[in-house]
């Protein structure tokens, strides 16, 4: 006798388990705020709006000698501008100091010195991050690809971007956990799972219908965070500078990127670490059967690894990368200052593509070991 499956009704009535979730609804509510929240003082919590105009009036401006001989006429030598007219050079301090040094006055400064300083402070974070000679290499070549000399945007509403999207994991955390991390333990807390495994679509259909609607919940919470933050920033600053070099927010970076592509990045890092995090507190809830514990081992799991990221010295290369892998800390606009590589098959990968790789890997392994665990924990329990 042919089974009759009722995949789509499984999947709906677990979607709707979710959204009945008052605790992940609120979490929910605030996430969405939080877009909003982040919107507005990403950018406006840095600069005011009336100095941020006065700030654009440099943009487009080729940074050779003549803008630094204007910049050196117009501001002191910590910086700030000597008169009101001139404030808009005081845009670039910050730039500026990130090469030629926070805790010292500046003095006359020429391009070829800028220039220079930052190539050699490129050596040194070699040196601290004990790269290799092929790492090295590979980055002096593309260095060789970077643009020069650069031209400038005043970069607060690309770093206001960037930052916006990076904060989303934590927050995303919080949802996942409130929402997911009963998804399974619900049936063993309530008695119910040896009557549910009984039923035709009790194995199988059932556990695929729940890691899909938990997995449609997380991401579709992350993606309309995105929109909602994206769309007012849009709204509210507009996109100018996206174009810009990704060298005029962080200087020392040698990747051949500008703002937007680092933009795009982090999109697809923080959709992916979704994912993996939607994927831990799903096999946590299967493999527990406890909402409170399945919780608890996520926040401090995600606390302690960051805690952990400190502790582990860059000498430790290997492990210190791995770690550096985890969402919490990958996920950040100065991804872009991991040199350290890694070497598969012959083909170095940056930090932020092996992460992204290393994400889908972990969620589909944990997803079929879930999957395995949840036959063989139904079976036992009747």
């Amino acid at each position: 006798m042919k089974k009759n499956t009722r995949f789509g009704t499984l999947y709906g009535f677990e979607l709707r388990k979710i959204f009945k979730n008052r605790i992940a609804m609120i979490a929910f509510l605030i996430f969405f705020v939080f877009g909003f929240i982040q919107g507005e003082f990403e950018v406006s919590g840095n600069i005011a709006p009336e100095i941020l105009e006065i700030y654009r009036s440099l943009d487009g401006r080729v940074i050779d000698n003549e803008l630094i001989s204007e910049w050196n006429e117009a501001c002191d030598e910590y910086g700030k501008a000597i008169n009101d007219e001139d404030k808009a050079y005081e845009s670039m301090e910050e730039w500026i100091k990130d090469i030629a040094g926070w805790r010292k006055a500046i003095g006359d400064l020429e391009t070829d010195y800028l220039y220079s300083e930052r190539l050699a402070g490129i050596e040194e974070a070699y040196e601290e991050c004990f790269l290799n000679e092929g790492e090295k290499a590979y980055w002096r070549a593309q260095e060789e690809k970077i643009e020069k000399p650069f031209v400038w945007y005043d970069a607060f509403i690309t770093f206001g971007i960037q930052n916006g999207i990076s904060n989303t994991i934590i927050i995303m955390l919080l949802v996942i956990t409130a929402a997911l991390s009963t998804i399974f333990a619900s049936e063993t807390q309530r008695k119910t799972d040896s009557m549910i495994r009984a039923s035709v679509n009790g194995n199988k259909e059932l556990y695929f219908a729940k890691i899909l609607a938990g997995t449609t919940f997380a991401m579709a919470s992350e993606t309309v965070y995105l929109i909602v933050f994206l769309a007012y920033v849009r709204l509210r600053w507009g996109f100018d500078g996206l174009e810009v070099a990704e060298q005029i927010i962080y200087p020392y970076t040698q990747m051949d990127l500008n703002a937007k592509d680092v933009v795009i990045i982090l999109i697809v890092l923080s959709l992916l670490g979704t994912f993996m995090l939607t994927a831990v507190t799903m096999f946590l809830s299967d493999i527990l059967r406890n909402g409170v514990g399945t919780m608890a081992a996520m926040i401090g799991g995600y606390l302690g690894l960051f805690a952990l990221s400190s502790a582990v010295p860059m000498q430790m290369k290997t492990l210190s990368k791995i770690i550096n892998l985890f969402p919490g800390i990958q996920i950040s606009p100065r991804l872009v200052y991991e040199f350290r590589l890694f070497k598969i098959g012959g083909t170095y990968l940056r930090s932020y593509q092996a992460a992204g790789i290393s994400y889908v890997i972990i969620s589909a392994a944990l997803l079929i070991l879930g999957y395995f665990h949840y036959k063989k924990y139904e079976i036992k329990s009747n």
